[in-house]
């Protein structure tokens, strides 16, 4: 292939820019940046091109039929129609006339991607159109082909237009002597001295000559592959290929085209680098300060369920106070002259006391939480006004819509109702009541049997007076006896229904104060948690923003690698590329 060397280093080159130019655009480069990139890949792909040159019948078509393998260009046009082809690639063939003397011939001939061939008319029959259109062409030819026929290669109109374009341009030119299996070795090297010496004569210097047989280079190439290696040097056309080869990859304007790509996107791939590093710090910086945020958030979680002790302390010295209050009450109710009424009739006011004590402690414990709360409520919306102070300084950009703060006064509320309910749940119970009437009525029922031994011993000791017998002694003794044990029954009695009392308080005091506890670490909880979903766009912003920028600042540092090896190739000086 020609200039497969060149190609190669092209298509890697142009690989590692269509990779840059994605990674831009991913990037959100500036305008400019990309439309830079789109130059440079548009000058890579900018295709070769070769125009042929020479006199009719010297045999143009057949050498770049040969030079690329494929029968591509008419050689048997004749004089009287011909005209300058411009060979290019496209999928389907057409010809389109672009005027009477010029047509662009689209071929599916995959080298017609790197090469566009322009082939020119008998340089004996160009008429001054032809001449006109070939010389738009020159100026911007990579390499001049001029085909001579080794049979007769003095032809004057060659030299004419050789001498104009020569002087003018100063392209490279190559002179390719066809047909040379017409003429044996002493002929050809005889007819190579001479146009040696016409070409310095006339131009001043003599371009490199390449005497070769086109029609056997090209059976080489499109026929019997085990042939190719011992036609091709029967035709001595690898020779030609090989000097185009150098001479097209070795062409400062290529070659520099090359460099100065390669220069180019070093500068860009590290001015994207840069932006991409900074980016990633910034997505660092902001990802270290949402756990520093979140650390702080959870130290203040747990000043706020400290307060929950606090208030849970608070509560029960409440109970407490009630408590003792109660007790004394109860010890009142429970006098001497009162425990003995149990004897004679059943009371109710114990039911009607433990009500008034509920209804007292649930009140006493409502207002206690409801100020607590109150508490709570303003020490929670210091926090958020702190967080979100915090989130707005911090992340004002991120964070375009302040967050709204929460509905603390309907939370306050419902937190407050559900207390309350549990309050209501636990002091509405009847296990009590029925408990002290259990107790009342067991003490009546021990209570009964001293007190009716000793209401016997009244009425024997009547009777005895009454009759004047001796046993009044006796009488008197066991109403005596009976009314102290009646006593001592009533103060064990007594002081078992305080001690279930007491008991069952200390029980209330946990099934109220635990629930409560619950109710309030519940509320702070939830809290909290949604403070800490504040973050969570922001967390899911770090978090892809470094999925992002990870894999593309690796594919940076490989692309910088890439163009740092192509340019030591090519021979981009390294502060060359820093400096851009």
């Amino acid at each position: 292939m020609i200039g497969e060397d060149y190609l190669q280093t092209r298509a890697q080159l142009g690989t590692a820019l269509y990779a840059l130019t994605s990674l831009a655009h991913d990037l959100q480069a500036t305008p400019e940046t990309v439309e830079t990139l789109q130059g440079l890949n548009a000058s890579l792909r900018e295709p070769f091109l070769f125009v042929v040159m020479g006199e009719v019948k010297a045999g143009k078509s057949t050498v770049l039929n040969a030079l690329f393998g494929k029968d591509f260009c008419r050689a048997d046009v004749l004089p009287a129609t011909d005209r300058i082809y411009l060979f290019k690639y496209a999928a389907e063939p057409k010809d389109v006339a672009i005027n009477e003397h010029m047509t662009e011939s689209y071929r599916p001939n995959t080298f017609l991607r790197d090469f566009n061939i322009v082939d020119t008319p008998g340089t004996n029959t160009i008429v001054p159109e032809h001449q006109r259109i070939a010389e738009e062409f020159v100026p911007m030819a990579d390499l001049v082909l001029f085909v001579f026929s080794i049979t007769n290669p003095w032809g004057a109109s060659a030299w004419e237009f050789l001498n104009l374009i020569h002087n003018r341009w100063k392209k490279n030119i190559l002179f390719v002597l066809q047909q040379s299996d017409l003429r044996n070795a002493e002929e050809i090297k005889a007819v190579k001295k001479h146009l040696e010496q016409t070409a310095r004569e006339k131009l001043g210097s003599s371009p490199p000559i390449f005497a070769v047989s086109a029609k056997t280079a090209y059976q080489a190439k499109t026929g019997d592959p085990a042939q190719r290696a011992a036609l091709l040097a029967q035709s001595h056309f690898d020779e030609l290929e090989w000097h185009i080869g150098q001479t097209i990859a070795g062409g400062e304007s290529r070659a520099g085209k090359l460099r100065s790509v390669c220069q180019s996107a070093q500068v860009i791939v590290r001015e994207l680098a840069e932006k991409a590093k900074g980016a990633f710090a910034t997505i660092q910086k902001d990802n270290d300060r949402i756990q520093q945020l979140g650390g702080v958030l959870e130290e203040r979680k747990e000043q706020s369920l400290r307060q929950v002790g606090g208030v849970l302390w608070s509560l029960a010295q409440n109970f407490e106070r009630t408590q003792k209050k109660s007790e004394e009450l109860l010890a009142e109710r429970l006098s001497w002259g009162r425990t003995l009424q149990l004897v004679f009739r059943k009371q109710k006011w114990h039911t009607e006391f433990q009500e008034s004590i509920d209804e007292q402690l649930r009140e006493t414990l409502k207002r206690q939480v409801a100020n607590s709360i109150e508490l709570l409520e303003t020490d929670l919306k210091g926090v958020w006004q702190q967080l979100h102070e915090n989130i707005q300084k911090t992340f004002a950009s991120e964070v375009p819509t302040p967050p709204a703060p929460p509905d603390f006064i309907n939370e306050r509320d419902q937190l407050l109702k559900r207390i309350e309910l549990t309050l209501m749940e636990r002091m509405s119970g009847h296990a009590i009541e029925e408990r002290m009437t259990k107790m009342f009525d067991d003490a009546a029922a021990w209570m009964r049997v001293p007190a009716v031994i000793a209401g016997a011993g009244g009425a024997a000791t009547v009777a005895a007076v009454l009759a004047h017998v001796a046993i009044i002694g006796i009488t008197g003794s066991v109403a005596g006896v009976a009314a102290l044990s009646g006593a001592a029954v009533a103060v064990v009695k007594r002081n078992r229904i305080l001690g279930e009392f007491r008991k069952h308080m200390a029980t209330k005091r946990e099934e109220i104060l635990s629930p409560v506890e619950d109710h309030l670490r519940h509320a702070i909880t939830l809290f909290y948690q949604e403070l800490g979903g504040t973050f969570l766009p922001l967390q899911a912003f770090c978090g892809a923003q470094r999925k992002i920028y990870e894999p593309v600042l690796m594919r940076l540092k490989q692309l910088d690698d890439t163009f740092g090896k192509l340019g030591s190739e090519l021979g981009v000086s390294t502060t060359a590329a820093q400096e851009g």
